[in-house]
């Protein structure tokens, strides 16, 4: 059905520059000037080894992204770890934990003020903490998910408990770092240490792959075979990029009639 869906979206009209008539009415409109400039996206994005949606520069981090103000307190080989400027007189006693997907950016959930998750935290006098994942590169070739488990989100909860003096911390995990998440708190369940975690929430994270949907065509099927599956220079968000139809209708067209071909 993946593959049906797949193709069926692939061959949509509107792929291809001779039967989509944005495209056709934009090339009479620039004589054709729009599709040197998708090709020219085109080339950009082979170049570059990725589907770009945005030109490059457009956005820069502590100018029009992820402006809510804090620090990182601790740098490993694995992550970053950020606190957050309090905005309120008072916090919480209990502090959050947040770890975002390492196949993004942790501004994923701090993308402007009006859409920003952390700011709204820090307003409600919530004491917040992010872990800023490290790019898969070579020096992290060997990391599995043993590593993301105790070196990242167990090391970084206690970093947090001991920081801040308190027994346990609230905890959320997003996407592949909720799946993560999950095998922490089993593990620090079996090793009688669950007390560290006072609550996780888990926002768009799988965790039973019995039945996992069109990700389980994906090239890396479990997250524990992500690092023995991928060379070190393959980049994660490549796969999950993939799975989207419109990633597959623009691989197809190869005129470059994409979106970005008539804007």
């Amino acid at each position: 059905m993946f593959a049906v869906r797949s193709f069926v979206d692939a061959m949509s009209p509107s792929n291809f520059a001779l039967t989509n008539p944005q495209v056709l009415k934009r090339t009479m409109e620039t004589r054709g000037e729009n599709l040197l400039k998708g090709l020219a996206n085109m080339l950009d994005d082979i170049a570059a080894g990725q589907l770009t949606q945005t030109k490059q520069g457009v956005f820069e981090v502590g100018r029009n992204l992820a402006t809510t103000p804090g620090k990182v307190i601790k740098e490993t080989p694995l992550y970053q770890l950020i606190q957050y400027t309090p905005t309120t007189d008072e916090v919480l006693e209990t502090p959050l934990v947040i770890f975002p997907p390492w196949i993004n950016r942790f501004y994923i959930l701090d993308l402007t003020p009006e859409k920003s998750f952390v700011k709204w935290c820090v307003d409600q006098g919530i004491s917040l903490f992010m872990v800023s994942w490290k790019s898969a590169d070579e020096s992290i070739a060997d990391a599995t998910l043993d590593d993301y488990v105790l070196n990242g989100q167990i090391d970084a909860i206690d970093t947090v408990r001991d920081l801040l003096g308190v027994e346990s911390v609230h905890t959320i995990g997003y996407c592949v770092a909720g799946t993560t998440l999950a095998a922490t708190l089993a593990y620090l369940t079996a090793h009688k240490q669950q007390s560290k975690v006072k609550s996780a929430t888990f926002l768009t994270a799988q965790v039973d792959f019995s039945s996992a949907g069109t990700s389980s065509f994906s090239p890396v099927r479990t997250p524990s075979r992500c690092w023995t599956r991928l060379p070190a220079t393959a980049a994660i968000s490549t796969d999950a990029t993939w799975l989207r139809p419109s990633t597959c209708c623009a691989a197809a067209t190869s005129s470059g009639a994409t979106s970005s071909t008539i804007t």
